[in-house]
């Protein structure tokens, strides 16, 4: 009696001699994967029930849509929005006493009188206008960013920056229109 060649299931091909390759290899050129009937099974997804009474009892979280903020996103933000505003205003004090402060320095290191430079006033202006439009912006964009459930803490924390650069880059100016204390040694 001869013997039968072993046959091959319906639907899967005769058995490739070649080496399967590993995860993160490349297939030999010609290689295709087909999966077995037991792969099949283990490819589609089957609907079970969690495992455990304790997971049976636990009800399923919902997934949180993309881009919504989290809880602790809003009172962060409004604190911060907060503390923006005191120190907004603190700014704008400290920009308004600039000339004090620099009269204080001349009596301090007996310089004599200061006089200001005309250019002081409008930088004054200037530097308090840009403080409390920057807080507003900033307030504004938080807001906005709130209302639509998206994440805001970090547009605060931008505009303290973006102040306190002013602040410095105003207070710098004004140092540098007076040429005496530019020559002060310590």
């Amino acid at each position: 009696m001869a013997e039968n060649p072993p046959s091959t299931p319906p639907g899967n091909p005769p058995e490739d001699s070649r080496p399967r390759p590993q995860y993160g290899e490349l297939a030999p050129e010609g290689w295709s994967w087909t999966p077995t009937p037991d792969e099949r099974t283990l490819a589609t997804p089957a609907a079970t029930p969690p495992a455990g009474p304790r997971a049976a009892a636990r009800p399923a979280a919902a997934p949180r849509p993309r881009g919504t903020a989290p809880a602790w996103d809003r009172p962060v933000t409004l604190s911060l929005l907060v503390f923006g505003l005191l120190a907004t205003l603190f700014f704008i004090g400290a920009l308004s006493g600039i000339t004090d402060a620099f009269k204080i320095l001349y009596l301090q290191q007996n310089l004599g009188t200061y006089t200001p430079d005309d250019s002081i006033p409008g930088l004054v202006l200037g530097g308090s206008t840009a403080e409390a439009l920057i807080w507003l912006a900033a307030a504004a964009g938080s807001v906005l960013l709130l209302v639509r459930g998206k994440r805001a803490f970090f547009l605060p924390l931008i505009g303290a920056v973006v102040s306190f650069s002013v602040l410095m880059v105003i207070v710098s100016v004004a140092l540098a229109s007076d040429p005496t204390l530019l020559n002060l040694q310590p």
